[in-house]
């Protein structure tokens, strides 16, 4: 698989039965460096990243909502 070259935006979020939110991570300088982070986040524990106040995670109204046990997921887009 060729490596593509340019800037990637990191990328990772929560689905939430109140909606879907997406934080930015930083950014890689390839393709590869982007999908290396990806696996790299995907294999750690749950409950390795910071999950900002903000999110419903934290808040979420519903009453035993299962998703706040949820693990995030991880992607990239080129920039």
């Amino acid at each position: 698989m060729k490596d593509t070259q340019g800037t990637y935006r990191l990328e990772y979020g929560y689905m939430h039965c109140v909606g879907r939110t997406a934080y930015i991570a930083g950014t890689a300088d390839s393709e590869k460096q982007a999908r290396a982070w990806v696996d790299a986040q995907s294999r750690k524990p749950a409950g390795s990243l910071c999950t900002p106040d903000n999110d419903p995670i934290r808040w979420c109204p519903v009453r035993h909502c299962h998703m706040q046990r949820q693990r995030p997921w991880f992607s990239y887009r080129k920039m």
